[in-house]
């Protein structure tokens, strides 16, 4: 599922110095698994992880848990998957 609050030019993939794209877990309720949980994974580019907290939070269903994992991709790793800046893409 991917967000998108502004429009976004093809600049935006590439990640500026104070940007990161950091990685979140993302939990909710599901009957289907044997957890009762669904777990995945999300990514943002931000300039801060709390901004990349309320990215997916805006993504997701309101019953989904969202936490930071202290995971980070790489530049490269970010510019190959063609991350937006401001979005949230779940991996």
């Amino acid at each position: 599922m991917m967000t998108n609050t502004n429009a976004h030019s093809a600049d935006a993939a590439m990640i500026e110095p104070n940007q990161t794209a950091f990685i979140l877990k993302v939990t909710r309720p599901d009957e289907a698994e044997l957890s009762g949980q669904l777990a995945m994974f999300y990514v943002a580019i931000t300039t801060s992880e709390a901004e990349a907290l309320a990215i997916v939070r805006r993504a997701v269903k309101g019953d989904a848990d969202v936490e930071p994992t202290g995971v980070r991709l790489s530049q490269q790793t970010a510019n190959a998957l063609a991350l937006e800046a401001g979005l949230a893409r779940a991996l």
